[in-house]
């Protein structure tokens, strides 16, 4: 099978949609068939990654409403060179609405996969008329539209007055004990971190809910509460907000940020936290969350769709409603070592569930079945 993934954000910037296409490429690929990748070409990239898949990617525009010449233009030509079976786009908009056309114009069938960020009510492509109206015609007219998380799918039916959204959850692989860095091994001694703190990495975006945990280990503070120390890693737009937030709250003892890591780095992290916490607000189905269980690291998060999927209360980690510092200080007032390793003890069950070969297999399957639906179609109307 010849499956083209089309992307309008992919690595070498680092998040959920972007390591799932290149997990989803390479499991493809371990499975014998052929993959390329089209993307929009990052901000601010110099030379691309390698990859031992073809990657290509598209100049970005001034506009993705108005200006689209570019990716429907490498579309047609890598069409050309590698007669795709399939197009799977991921983000609705705007690779899942050039995909739709351009799969119907060459008579391929086109699966459109949604990661929250672009139908969620607050979405700023919901607010746009014109873009919203795009969204639309591409869900109707796609041959599949699938969701990561229960609730985009929910979402993505409430859109379209009917149900047509199948739910694939994301996949997770086992965490081996990597070796780190030597600057994170540094940042840690300098810290006085070797074990027992507790972890966070993500996009430091508003919807990870990060300001919520920070409030939460203030009001620890001011209650005279001992905690442990936690390392929250990543980079994004509220990084400086936090900052501040830690320091007029005289958390710059307890709360390091230390950057973006890579994923030695980061696994390294997980072998040796005692819980990662994801107080998010919004998700479609977090890697993070599924990445710490598969490190054997039970999780503290919220209990939102796309996380009660994946963590059960009691027995692999612990929920929290969103947004409630009060909370979540009280809930790590609870926690000790022996709570900790019972949850611990069942963190790896994930892997029995969410494997990415299974993952991988519930999409082959459903490409196989409609390949063979368009085949019969396209057969009917010759």
């Amino acid at each position: 099978m010849n499956i083209c993934l089309f992307t309008s954000s992919f690595l070498p910037k680092t998040g959920g949609m972007e390591n799932v296409v290149d997990i989803l490429a390479k499991t493809y690929r371990k499975l014998g068939h052929s993959v390329v990748v089209l993307a929009k070409t990052p901000r601010g990239m110099k030379k691309p990654p390698e990859f031992d898949y073809p990657v290509f990617y598209y100049k970005r525009s001034r506009s993705e409403v108005w200006f689209l010449g570019a990716p429907k233009k490498e579309l047609r030509r890598l069409h050309e060179q590698y007669h795709f079976d399939v197009i799977h786009a991921h983000q609705i908009y705007p690779t899942g609405w050039l995909a739709v056309r351009f799969a119907r114009k060459h008579r391929i069938p086109a699966v459109l996969t949604s990661h929250v960020g672009d139908v969620h009510d607050g979405s700023r492509y919901r607010r746009h008329p014109i873009i919203s109206r795009r969204m639309l015609r591409a869900m109707q007219y796609a041959d599949a539209v699938t969701g990561v998380g229960s609730g985009i799918c929910k979402t993505i039916d409430g859109l379209l007055g009917m149900p047509k959204a199948r739910y694939i959850e994301n996949g997770c692989e086992p965490v081996g004990d990597p070796v780190p860095t030597p600057e994170l091994r540094q940042k840690l001694q300098q810290l006085n971190l070797e074990r027992g703190f507790d972890l966070t990495v993500c996009r430091l975006h508003p919807n990870k809910g990060l300001n919520v945990l920070v409030s939460a280990c203030g009001l620890l503070k001011q209650r005279g509460i001992e905690f442990p120390p936690l390392v929250m890693a990543g980079s994004g737009p509220l990084e400086e907000d936090l900052r501040c937030q830690i320091a007029e709250l005289g958390l710059d003892s307890r709360i390091h940020l230390i950057g973006r890591v890579g994923r030695d780095d980061r696994d390294f992290l997980l072998k040796r936290c005692r819980f990662f916490i994801q107080p998010s607000l919004l998700e479609g189905m977090p890697l993070t969350i599924l990445e710490s269980l598969a490190a054997g690291c039970p999780v503290i998060a919220t209990r939102i769709p796309g996380v009660v999927e994946i963590l059960k209360d009691g027995w692999n980690g612990r929920l929290v409603n969103p947004g409630s510092p009060e909370e979540l200080a009280a809930l790590c007032t609870e926690l000790d070592d022996a709570k900790r390793a019972q949850y611990a003890a069942h963190a790896l069950e994930i892997l029995d569930s969410h494997s990415w070969d299974r993952v991988a297999a519930e999409y082959l399957a459903m490409f196989e079945e409609l390949i063979s639906i368009n085949h019969s179609t396209n057969r009917i109307k010759q």
